[in-house]
């Protein structure tokens, strides 16, 4: 499940969407009509839009699992006791 834990996170997930929906409209031909003369490069555009935005959602995702995994390492206090007393 997602779940949103700070600023950086929700705006990770709204760019994501963002470029999501403006490649889906570039794909469409919805956007950049004027500027897009072809249909390979109307297709390339899009593509590349979503493949992004797709890509910087997984990378949103992971970067807080990285986090909350590297916080649960750090605050794990289990070694403490076990070695050698001096």
């Amino acid at each position: 499940m997602i779940r949103i834990t700070s600023f950086r996170q929700f705006l990770g997930y709204l760019v994501a969407v963002a470029m999501v929906v403006t490649g889906v409209l570039v794909l469409t031909g919805n956007l950049l009509r004027v500027f897009i003369q072809t249909e390979q490069l109307r297709l390339v555009f899009g593509s590349v839009l979503i493949l992004y935005g797709v890509f910087r959602f997984f990378s949103a995702y992971y970067s807080e699992k990285r986090a909350q995994d590297t916080r649960s390492i750090l605050e794990d206090d289990s070694w403490k006791g076990s070695g050698p007393t001096t």
